[in-house]
């Protein structure tokens, strides 16, 4: 994996990462944050806001991946504008958060194996007292339509597919009877239709994705059978709205010891074909 500084955008302070035809870009100055990743033949297959301005106050979404901590909190949604450490050391990029109110350090430690990147996201507690949450990866993708996809269905014979939809949170709700959401025997499926909704499940299999025209992408991780997932049990989510789509993964709530990281890792797949979520094999294929 080759590393190198740059500017993304307007951003200063980033990182640019390839692995073969594959480039990503880290932001330093904010975040941390991934502002880019693709091929030169999929372009950016993230969402970014591209106007930089001079000072932000407040919450802003960037676009890009974002680490984040479950369950969702005043506390734990903090804005990320802080300038971030960045250490590029064996080979790996580690950019890291510090949260001086919290006594937390969140890092994105970006790391190549078997030609794929690995996104881990490590939450160290830095205070006295222990602390709990789950990790939490979003990746905020450009709103091309496709159709996003994750496993459903329990192991074993004895099947079982549950679903939770966010009926109403904040100022938003979501319509579980959209279009948008088809149900098939294997995959569940979300094909945006523009609407604002948020679904999750257990995703035993450890993988999500979304297939577009020109490329598939998935996140695979390690679902963990014992884990006490948040939001009843989700360890993937999905956040539609008319700008972008979000595809989140999250670790169990961790018991957080001071002194002792945590860490939810997110192995990187991308293909410059469109996969058919119709078809679970072909998806499987590709993992």
């Amino acid at each position: 994996m080759n590393i190198k500084q740059t500017v993304f955008e307007g951003y200063n302070g980033c990182y640019e990462l390839t692995i073969g035809n594959q480039k990503m870009v880290v932001a330093s100055g904010f975040g941390p944050r991934i502002l880019y990743y693709g091929t030169e033949k999929t372009g950016n297959i993230m969402y970014v806001e591209n106007k930089p301005v001079k000072k932000v106050k407040g919450f802003r979404n960037y676009g890009g991946h974002r680490f984040w901590l479950s369950p969702e909190t005043k506390f734990t949604s903090k804005a990320d504008n802080n300038p971030c450490q960045a250490v590029i050391k064996d080979g790996c990029l580690t950019v890291t958060a510090t949260d001086r109110d919290l006594h937390l350090e969140k890092s994105l430690v970006i790391s190549e194996k078997n030609s794929r990147f690995h996104v881990d996201h490590v939450l160290m507690n830095t205070g006295k007292m222990v602390y709990s949450a789950g990790l939490w990866g979003l990746s905020c993708v450009r709103a091309d339509s496709g159709t996003i996809f994750f496993p459903w269905a329990s192991p074993g014979k004895w099947q079982l597919c549950k679903i939770i939809y966010w009926q109403k949170w904040s100022k938003q709700k979501t319509n579980i009877k959209s279009r948008q959401y088809v149900q098939t025997p294997d995959l569940f499926l979300v094909k945006p239709n523009g609407r604002v909704g948020k679904v999750g499940g257990a995703g035993y299999e450890g993988f999500i994705g979304i297939a577009q025209k020109n490329y598939t992408f998935i996140k695979k991780y390690n679902y963990i059978y014992s884990g006490n997932y948040p939001d009843d049990n989700c360890a993937v989510e999905i956040y539609t709205c008319k700008s972008f789509y979000e595809l989140e993964t999250l670790s169990p709530i961790y018991l957080l010891n001071p002194g002792l990281p945590m860490t939810h890792t997110e192995e990187w797949v991308l293909s410059e074909k469109a996969a058919d979520p119709e078809n679970g094999d072909e998806i499987r294929s590709l993992l």
